[in-house]
């Protein structure tokens, strides 16, 4: 076998999804790439270059390599003092929402080193937080809304706080506006033009269990427990309005918006891919059903990371109607072609790669019969090309396929003798 790698290509991971929730022929599938076991219970992560960073619980803050999706691995963690729920990541800090003990602030400059910088005990338990300019706005479960100055971040200061009936859940900011997600009084929205003096606006009254809200592209999803996720308008951010309902079979406990997709994490039912592309008539594409709970969600699309239980699982949202016809595999690989074709005795397959992979070439005859791997492996971003030796097969129609886990891409080579 001859490889030979040439000049790297890097493509966006939207193109492939750019436009993808007004295309009715598309039939999109979560397809399972790889799982990393954890050491405590994964709640929830941000994804951020090749790291996720994952709030696991009883075992702190976990940092996970990503860049090959499906064999995430382990790279180090920081065994905070409290439980860590949700994380941000600011510049090279990550802010961890860590229950009982605050919020808890680490230095990732070196994901392979954490290094701790400050706790700001807050007084209820850190449910959730975000990060926006110099503060972080921090869901406080029992207390309310805790507004921190992080313009030091060795020395977090108490800016505000806003106390609030019920439990403070989940929170999601834009511009000058914070969204909290509080238990059965639904959504609350405040201006924080001034941080010092956050500015109650509005409650959006829900009929389930508040649990966690996001946001993007001019609307919130606000996780309602065993009620869906309400899809509101931001046409006027002050004053969120109810447009949908994205229907789901169990609990909801987290979402994540991207251009067309809202990807739910769904308590023991897994995750729920939905079409918002038409916000008004929301609707299920597919289930991920895992065997764990489901706790939380985030999208890098095409990427999806779920935090089940234990466990990090990775998935890809793929138009399965499409991998044969250039528009789900281009934005991973590309099978560029077979010289000479038709050809005689010996032939060169050439690809790309956009991603770090595991990829196989496969020959098949017209009757779907496995006859050889050409290649096989680890392949970092690039081109190469592959010699094919068919000098042991009869003339006739092949099939070369490139495939990486459930994706592939085939073109026909015409052998003659």
């Amino acid at each position: 076998m001859m490889i030979k790698p040439f000049s790297m290509i890097l493509m966006p991971a939207l193109l492939i999804l750019a436009g993808a929730g007004t295309d009715a022929s598309a039939d999109w599938r979560l397809i399972y790439l790889g799982s990393l076991q954890t050491a405590g219970t994964a709640h929830d992560m941000v994804v951020a270059g090749n790291y996720a960073y994952l709030g696991d619980w009883d075992a702190g803050l976990a940092i996970i390599d990503v860049s090959l999706p499906a064999d995430p691995q382990f790279i180090s963690g920081y065994n905070t003092s409290g439980l860590a729920n949700s994380v941000q990541l600011a510049g090279h800090y990550t802010y961890v929402a860590d229950w009982n003990r605050g919020m808890t602030i680490v230095d990732v400059a070196n994901p392979a080193t954490p290094q701790f910088v400050s706790l700001y005990d807050t007084p209820g338990q850190a449910a959730n937080l975000w990060i926006s300019g110099n503060y972080s706005y921090i869901a406080d479960y029992n207390m309310g809304l805790c507004i921190v100055d992080i313009s030091n971040p060795a020395s977090p200061q108490l800016a505000s706080r806003y106390n609030l009936s019920s439990f403070t859940t989940g929170i999601w900011g834009q511009g000058n506006y914070i969204y909290v997600s509080n238990s059965i009084n639904g959504l609350k929205t405040f201006d924080i033009s001034s941080p010092d003096t956050a500015i109650l606006l509005d409650t959006y009254d829900s009929d389930g269990d508040a649990s966690n809200v996001t946001g993007g592209s001019g609307y919130l999803y606000l996780c309602d427990g065993l009620r869906g996720v309400k899809v509101l308008s931001l046409s006027n951010p002050a004053r969120p309005t109810y447009v949908s309902v994205v229907e789901t079979p169990g609990y909801v406990n987290d979402a994540a918006a991207s251009d067309t997709f809202l990807f739910i994490a769904d308590d023991s039912t897994g995750v729920v891919a939905a079409s918002v592309a038409r916000p008004l008539f929301p609707y299920v594409i597919d289930t991920y059903n895992n065997s764990g709970v489901a706790r939380g969600v985030f999208a890098t699309p095409p990427y999806v990371y779920l935090a089940d239980s234990d466990s990090l699982i990775t998935l890809m949202l793929a138009d399965i109607n499409a991998v044969d016809d250039d528009l789900v595999a281009p934005f991973m690989f590309d099978l560029k072609g077979i010289y000479p074709n038709p050809f005689n005795s010996e032939a060169q397959v050439e690809f790309s790669l956009t991603h770090r992979l595991w990829m196989s070439l496969d020959i098949y005859d017209v009757s779907g019969r496995h006859l050889a791997r050409p290649a096989s492996g680890l392949f970092e971003p690039g081109e190469y090309t592959v010699r094919w030796d068919a000098s042991m097969l009869p003339s006739g129609v092949y099939l070369v396929r490139l495939c990486s886990g459930n994706v592939y891409k085939s073109i026909k080579a015409v052998l003659l003798k």
